[in-house]
């Protein structure tokens, strides 16, 4: 930092994001996204630019500030030479492994990759498989040659609540800060329930 007639200077590489941004999506956008640590300086000088160049005060509707990753409780970092590339972590997991760890954690807060984190998820998936491996089989199987819709069961009727219910905190997750733990949850005891359903 240096002083200057305006108060203490920073270095900045703000005014690329603000020109580019700019000159793409013009004097306002909905969404800009980046990691935690741009809030400020970065993100607060792009929007002094910005709004100072196109004369008005809200360059941005919405900002979405995402936790870094941490590896084994400390943020990846090559000069701890705890970095790790997408391809490196394919190698060990499958895609949809190091989708659901992500979406296991908050997205806003920093997100873990450790043993305990990819093992949860893990586990998530199997059940997830295994519950769509259980609906195929009955699918092929003569399970359907029987009424289906409400056999005036009270399981039936539960089970409809459940779904229902499913759906509603599906929704209020999303809509609470893609609250995405909750919304696994909600699947994951969903399943549990249905399993419990089909067994009878």
């Amino acid at each position: 930092a240096w002083p200057s007639p305006w108060g203490t200077g920073r270095p900045g590489w703000h005014i690329e994001c603000s020109v580019v941004a700019g000159d793409i999506l013009g004097a306002n956008m909905d969404i800009h996204a980046g990691g935690s640590d741009l809030k400020f300086p970065h993100h607060d000088n792009e929007l002094a630019q910005s709004e100072a160049y196109y004369g008005h005060h809200q360059w941005v509707n919405y900002f979405f500030h995402a936790g870094h990753l941490h590896i084994k409780g400390l943020k990846m970092s090559k000069s701890l030479k705890n970095f790790i590339t997408i391809r490196q972590a394919l190698q060990e997991h499958s895609a949809r492994q190091i989708r659901l760890m992500f979406l296991m954690q908050p997205w806003d807060r920093p997100m873990n990759f450790s043993d305990q984190t990819v093992g949860a998820a893990k586990s998530k998936e199997a059940q997830f498989k295994n519950f769509f491996g259980t609906v195929k089989a009955l699918i092929r199987s003569k399970w359907l040659d029987e009424e289906v819709g409400w056999r005036s069961r009270e399981e039936d009727r539960a089970l409809y609540d459940q779904i229902a219910d499913c759906q509603s905190k599906c929704h209020h997750g999303f809509c609470d800060n893609f609250n995405t733990p909750q919304v696994v949850d909600a699947l994951s005891s969903l399943v549990t329930y249905c399993n419990n359903y089909l067994s009878r």
